[in-house]
């Protein structure tokens, strides 16, 4: 349910260019990245959320979960995109 309601139906595909480039790099592609981060966010138990982040150290996307209002890059060094 969270991803169908993040695009209107038959628009939800991603398009070329440098995000597409780095989920690939990173995830081995778009299903992927969506099968790990609803994985990984799917196990936070009460308040929390999950993030797609990016790492400016190693250039690569990174899912990662914060409890409560927990900011991601103040406390993982991740900025955060999704």
């Amino acid at each position: 349910l969270f991803w169908e309601n993040l695009a209107s139906k038959g628009s939800s595909e991603i398009k070329d260019g440098a995000l597409k480039a780095a989920i690939t790099e990173s995830f081995g592609g778009f299903e992927d990245m969506k099968k790990e981060m609803s994985a990984t966010t799917i196990a936070v138990q009460g308040s929390g959320w999950g993030w797609l982040g990016y790492n400016p150290k190693t250039g690569r996307l990174e899912i990662a979960t914060r409890a409560n209002q927990d900011p991601l890059q103040a406390t993982t060094g991740l900025v955060p995109l999704l």
